[in-house]
């Protein structure tokens, strides 16, 4: 996949994903890959790993992060790969959450995730 990396495609803006946020564990077919979690919002996220994925459209993806105490899980979500960054360190993903096919647990906890994060960013300006 290679889409213009000049073009802005997300709808809301990023937040940064901190030390509590997970890996995420992206699967497709019968392969599984750690990435790391760069920022987040409830209808995607960016990842990084330092060497590519095979080339794929779609995937499931797999993190956690804890709430009051509390681990929300993120299990099998589908995605869709909409941006392929190569850079010198590594590849950076774009990775769109699938809401359609997403149950409305995993929607409603995907939300409590961003909220979290961005009060959280809120106490440390």
């Amino acid at each position: 996949m290679s889409l213009n990396p000049e073009t802005e495609q997300r709808k809301l803006p990023r937040l940064l994903c901190s030390e509590g946020f997970s890996a995420s564990k992206v699967v497709f077919g019968d392969q599984t890959f750690e990435l790391e979690s760069i920022n987040y919002t409830h209808d995607g996220m960016a990842l990084f790993k330092s060497d590519p994925l095979p080339e794929v459209d779609t995937f499931f993806i797999s993190f956690n992060y804890p709430v009051d105490g509390h681990l929300v899980e993120i299990s099998e979500l589908p995605c869709i790969l909409v941006h392929v960054r190569d850079t010198d360190n590594g590849f950076y993903y774009g990775a769109s959450f699938d809401l359609e096919a997403a149950t409305s647990q995993q929607i409603s906890d995907l939300i409590r995730i961003e909220e979290e994060i961005a009060v959280e960013q809120d106490r440390a300006r």
